[in-house]
């Protein structure tokens, strides 16, 4: 593991150093997937904090949550790649199309959506589109709904807090709560 994350560490160093300033949607290998340069440094933000985190848990040693500012772009990094992880869970199997929506949605088409509300001050709202990752959120079709404190959020979707334990709200569906729970969950290792 050590391996992997210092070659990828590398890797988005050289991709910053070749890029002139301009950063834009350079690609980062994670091996099965990549990330635009922007995301993998949020996510490689985001891996530093819970890894830091559970360091200084062990040796009780006090550390600050990220500012706002920082937490709500973790947030909307790990709400805007739920949709792709829906997908792949249920193409693995590991959840199930809707009964009145066993196809994708077209691409940009509105389709059934999960309400994410994260409270606090790095909050905000999500329609998480659940039929296919490349629908559009629609509130008209509101299926769901999930409130979470944005720190549970992140430590849900670091594995940390198991998704039957993660909602301190929820409304509507409960197999789309459910997929996206675990969809969440599963962000650990995207």
């Amino acid at each position: 593991m050590r391996g992997a994350w210092r070659e990828q560490s590398h890797a988005l160093v050289r991709t910053v150093s070749f890029t002139g300033g301009r950063t834009g949607g350079l690609p980062v290998s994670y091996g099965e997937f990549t990330l635009p340069l922007h995301d993998a440094m949020l996510d490689r933000a985001f891996e530093c904090w819970v890894h830091a985190e559970d360091i200084a848990k062990a040796v009780d040693y006090p550390y600050a949550v990220p500012t706002p500012r920082h937490l709500h772009r973790m947030i909307e990094l790990a709400a805007r790649v739920l949709p792709t992880v829906l997908a792949e869970r249920r193409r693995a199997g590991l959840s199930e199309p809707a009964r009145h929506t066993p196809h994708l949605v077209p691409a940009g088409a509105p389709g059934r959506s999960l309400r994410l509300e994260i409270e606090g001050d790095a909050g905000g709202e999500w329609l998480i589109p659940l039929d296919s990752p490349a629908a559009r959120g629609s509130a008209e079709l509101e299926v769901a709904r999930v409130v979470l404190d944005g720190v549970e959020f992140c430590k849900l979707a670091a594995g940390h807090v198991s998704p039957e334990d993660a909602a301190a709200g929820q409304e509507g569906d409960r197999r789309a709560i459910r997929d996206v729970l675990y969809a969440a969950a599963s962000l650990s290792r995207m």
